[in-house]
């Protein structure tokens, strides 16, 4: 699915973008839940779409990757101009992968 199929701010883009940024700094399921505080079972709802990732629980994941210059335009938009340049080059790269196959 891509992204223009669902709302940028729906919960379903907004955990694939979650998903993509875990993805894109190369960390398990468990490595991101312990960098940023979140449960395995909250990580697993958010990236699939099941509950909507609230902007406290954002603000946990902006502040634990502070090279990458997540923000909220990011998360909840998909706009990818305030992230770091190396951030945003991985996005794209996956995305790119991910369309060739």
């Amino acid at each position: 699915m891509t992204e223009r199929s669902d709302p940028p701010e729906s919960q379903e883009s907004i955990g694939r973008r979650l998903r993509e940024t875990r993805e894109a700094l190369d960390l398990s399921p468990r490595e991101f839940c312990e960098a940023v505080g979140f449960s395995k079972t909250q990580l697993e709802n958010y990236e699939a779409g099941r509950r909507l990732m609230k902007p406290a629980m954002a603000v946990l994941v902006i502040n634990a990757f502070p090279n990458a210059k997540l923000d909220f335009n990011w998360i909840y938009h998909g706009d990818l101009a305030g992230t770091s340049h190396g951030f945003a080059q991985r996005i794209l790269a996956q995305r790119g992968s991910e369309r060739a196959a």
